[in-house]
């Protein structure tokens, strides 16, 4: 399989990653499995996250701070716990995981390369942090595109508006020539029409 982009018009495309550049099958299963002790609160997080999507909270820390204040509430627990456990437990055994059983697409490096002599401007956006640490676990080498970002550090979840605009301003270019890459039409794609983006849907 091969990915093609229609790239009439545009300098810019975004892509999603998880789900977009590698087939993430099996991967919510796999991180229950390698820390059943702490599920309760993996599937809280989940619920929670679903529930800030879209939500403009303006930077990183009071992302972060809303997402531990919330998981610790419905876990009956503190948010200090919850960050111990999402920094020191639940993110570096994702990154485990996705190097053991997980790797990008093999067409993803030659699209990258496609893009860059085609002088089209690349971003991989994805809503969870430790992103360079999961690429790499992933093999992609950062050098293929021109912006890593996560959407926490940008200051809000996909579908957020703010922190889409951001992450054009990033790359020097307006969203209406902008083309966004994912595989959910409820974050990539909402994001995308909410700023005037074309969308271009993913299913691996």
């Amino acid at each position: 399989m091969s990915l093609q982009l229609d790239t009439n018009g545009i300098r810019a495309v975004i892509f999603d990653l998880d789900g977009t550049l590698y087939n993430k099958k099996g991967l919510p299963l796999r991180l229950i499995a390698a820390d059943p002790l702490h599920m309760f609160i993996l599937g809280n997080e989940r619920k929670v996250r679903a529930n800030l999507k879209g939500r403009w909270f303006g930077n990183e820390e009071a992302y972060y701070k809303a997402l531990f204040a919330s998981v610790a509430a419905m876990s009956h627990t503190t948010p200090q716990h919850v960050q111990q456990w999402y920094t020191q437990r639940y993110m570096p055994t994702m990154v485990r995981i996705l190097q053991r059983h997980y790797a990008v697409e093999p067409w993803v490096g030659q699209l990258m390369a496609d893009l860059r002599q085609q002088g089209i401007r690349t971003a991989v956006y994805s809503d969870y942090g430790h992103l360079r640490e999961r690429l790499e676990a992933l093999q992609f080498n950062p050098q293929w595109v021109d912006i890593i970002a996560s959407a926490p550090a940008l200051g809000g979840l996909k579908p957020c508006r703010q922190s889409t605009l951001a992450l054009c301003l990033q790359l020097g270019v307006p969203p209406d020539a902008t083309l966004m890459v994912g595989d959910r039409d409820d974050t990539d794609g909402e994001s995308a029409r909410q700023c005037g983006m074309r969308f271009h849907h993913v299913a691996l």
